[in-house]
């Protein structure tokens, strides 16, 4: 892929694109979500890439994408030649910086041999397969409609297509103890993947577990419970040379972390287009917290109308800013650069609030690196709130 500049960009900067389609709702799932009940949605792919020109005309770029991230949703229910147009038009508006990460969210039962070819040939570089479970009776009771040896085949095809791989699991299940925790958790590391994400089960109103859970039907896990399966996680990982470098991802190196995931991360800037996605970019000098129509039929529309799918733009204040950028850049392993970000905002920690929270062990500071210490790892919100107020 050509793009318009080799290395890294000083913002970094990327692309989402939000799929809403699935074949079946999960019941824990509390994402902007349909069931796919009307085909191939070309009405929607025309629409999506609209908004990416749209967006062209309007956003201050900081420099070409690093990179692309299909989410959802289903993603992988696209056709492999609507993924292709919607990566050159990528390409055409914004350009890529030489081998830009590509990612798609898929499902183990759309990840066929030919089916993943199609999608490499596309321009799709990494798959993030939603294995959630390698017990068979744990999938039933997440509500996946694919079995513990689908999930394995599906790695199998992805690597022979050529791609980076990584793998979504679901644990603090109920009822799911240690014991149970640390097996499923080995049976995952045998797969031998650069990337892992380990999400404990939350239980969202609105959603069919949050239903269950408000009549009886259902009781999530103790906090206790979770703490230690948590841990159990990070001991099992490192050990395994996947390490976490954020509090649920966890990569084999550098090369093997998500690029994209990074850009949230990092506070950099990225342009969210398809039903209520969210993005973040500069317009006119000003950070912008851009929001999608929600509702497909609507975004169509919007786009239609106003000449991209944007329905709410709010400018962040310098306070909305910091806090952003600490509650999102704590969770990384590598910590917040506290002189970049003052650099960018002016900002200075609360000194005083600084001292206490690393005299009780909760914080340090490396240089300019500040870290949150093991031990609150779990309480990073709440940090978050002891340091800055």
């Amino acid at each position: 892929m050509g793009g318009q500049a080799v290395g890294l960009n000083a913002t970094p900067f990327g692309l989402y694109v939000h799929w809403p389609y699935c074949t079946r709702l999960c019941p824990y799932c509390d994402f902007n979500i349909y069931r796919n009940r009307n085909g191939d949605h070309d009405d929607l792919l025309h629409a999506i890439l609209g908004d990416i020109e749209g967006h062209g005309r309007r956003i201050t770029a900081p420099g070409p994408l690093q990179s692309l991230s299909f989410g959802g949703g289903t993603p992988s229910l696209m056709r492999p030649e609507q993924i292709a147009a919607v990566i050159k038009a990528a390409e055409r508006v914004f350009g890529f910086v030489d081998n830009p990460e590509i990612s798609l969210e898929a499902n183990p039962d759309a990840l066929s041999e030919d089916r993943c070819q199609g999608f490499a040939s596309a321009g799709i570089n990494r798959l993030s397969i939603g294995v959630q479970s390698l017990d068979d009776q744990e999938l039933k009771f997440l509500g996946r409609d694919h079995s513990a040896e689908e999930a394995r085949n599906a790695i199998k095809a992805a690597r022979n297509a050529g791609m980076r791989i990584s793998a979504d699991f679901i644990y603090d299940l109920p009822d799911q103890s240690e014991t149970i925790w640390g097996q499923r958790l080995e049976a995952a590391l045998e797969l031998d993947l650069e990337h892992y994400s380990f999400y404990a089960l939350t239980i969202e109103p609105g959603t069919a577990f949050g239903v269950q859970v408000k009549k009886g039907r259902m009781v999530p896990a103790p906090e206790e419970r979770s703490a230690a399966l948590y841990d159990l996680t990070q001991e099992h990982t490192k050990a395994a040379g996947v390490g976490a470098y954020e509090v649920s991802n966890h990569a084999r190196n550098i090369a093997g972390q998500s690029r994209h995931n990074l850009i949230y991360w990092q506070s950099g800037d990225w342009i969210g287009v398809g039903p209520g996605a969210h993005g973040r970019a500069t317009i006119n000098g000003q950070r912008m917290e851009l929001v999608a129509a929600r509702h497909p039929g609507d975004y169509n529309a919007t786009v239609q109308t106003r000449g991209w799918g944007i329905a709410t733009k709010d400018t962040l204040s310098p306070k909305e800013i910091v806090m952003e950028a600490f509650s999102m850049g704590l969770r990384l392993r590598a910590g917040l650069d506290l002189a970049r970000l003052q650099k960018r905002t002016g900002f200075a920690v609360p000194k005083h609030n600084l001292q206490n929270l690393i005299n009780d062990g909760w914080l340090e500071v490396d240089q300019s690196m500040l870290r949150v210490q093991p031990k609150g790892w779990a309480l990073i919100d709440r940090l978050v709130l002891e340091l800055l107020t």
